[in-house]
């Protein structure tokens, strides 16, 4: 089945002394040959043009909690509709999404439905159609369906939806202001720490750049961010790197950062380890605790009483009550604590 309705010209590239293409949307910065892929399976060069294969291309959609994203203090207790595509920009050895984050345009083309695209109209109508409270971009990387994301979070915007991206925030900084005036909340990956992290682990180079997107996605565009770990034992889980990752998300992103501290379940390449301790996770907390951080959450493991709870981080009181992904506001007036006025970093 041809893929001629899901191409458009990409948004960032620039011609090569080479005669190749110079993708430009991510820090991978793919040199493409004509007929040729980039490395995410999404862009092609076409008659020295570099097209998104993707754009509409549908595969995931359902209704969710937004603290499935996770995003426990963005508009806790609504509804948010996911969308995904197919393909991402890392290569991550533990993905529990691989099968739609590493596709090759010819696994794309078998596996259509010949419905045609979904355009970025009808991805706002259904949001509305099924009352949800805002779009979210999920499941695989929304970076490289970035044409599409585009169009649709601006028509969210007028439509008074809330927008979401859930990102390993490999992203260049153009493609991110970009998007900046559109996206509401940025829950953001930080996989581990350091350069040889992200080469075995991710198999991306110039780690440090996903350090700045989320930095400019907060700092600049006034996104309200979230930062997760899944920590994986042997890879990211030694107190080095949990305190490396803890100090600059309060250095930087500041105290009122929600860090989600998650416990891996094996999975692709890595389905020969065991899931993280739970002991491994409760340290991580200890550790944020430590570097400053007011507001840590283990992910993959409900049932910790009391730990998964929102409190004041100035008088403690619960301002959320949280069983998994159920939810309930308990003591908030607007974003800050109904009992001491302080300042709770939750967004409603």
């Amino acid at each position: 089945m041809s893929l001629e309705p899901y191409i458009v010209p990409a948004r960032f590239f620039e011609p090569h002394e080479s005669g190749k293409i110079r993708c430009t949307l991510c820090p991978m910065r793919c040199l493409i040959a004509e007929g040729e892929d980039g490395f995410c399976g999404t862009r092609r060069v076409r008659n020295g043009i570099l097209e998104a294969v993707n754009w509409g291309l549908v595969v995931s959609a359902a209704v969710d909690p937004i603290e499935k994203k996770p995003l426990y203090h963005f508009h806790p207790g609504s509804a948010v509709l996911s969308f995904g595509g197919l393909g991402c920009n890392m290569k991550c050895i533990h993905c529990q999404n691989a099968s739609i984050s590493t596709p090759m345009i010819t696994r794309m083309a078998s596996g259509l439905s010949g419905d045609g695209p979904l355009t970025p109209g009808e991805a706002v109508r259904a949001a509305v159609d099924r009352r949800a409270d805002g779009i979210a971009f999920t499941y695989n990387e929304p970076t490289v369906w970035h044409e599409w994301a585009l169009e649709t979070a601006k028509l969210a915007k007028d439509k008074g939806l809330y927008t979401v991206y859930v990102t390993n925030a490999y992203i260049n900084e153009a493609p991110l202001d970009e998007l900046g005036p559109y996206i509401d909340a940025y829950a953001a990956d930080l996989k581990g720490w350091g350069e040889e992290f992200y080469l075995k682990f991710s198999k991306v180079p110039n780690w440090e750049s996903v350090l700045h997107a989320i930095d400019r996605a907060k700092n600049v565009h006034g996104m309200h961010v979230e930062v997760t770990t899944n920590i994986v034992p042997g890879w990211n889980d030694d107190d080095e790197t949990l305190k490396s990752i803890a100090g600059w998300i309060m250095d930087t992103l500041g105290p009122l950062t929600v860090w989600h501290v998650s416990r891996f379940i094996p999975h692709h390449e890595l389905n020969h380890l065991n899931p993280t301790p739970v002991e491994t996770i409760l340290r991580a907390r200890g550790i944020g605790i430590d570097a400053g951080l007011k507001h840590i959450f283990p992910g993959n493991m409900h049932g910790m009483e009391g730990i998964e709870n929102s409190c004041c981080p100035s008088c403690g009181k619960t301002v959320i009550e949280r069983t998994g992904y159920s939810t309930r506001i308990t003591s908030l007036d607007g974003m800050k604590c109904s009992s001491c006025s302080a300042e709770t970093g939750i967004v409603r």
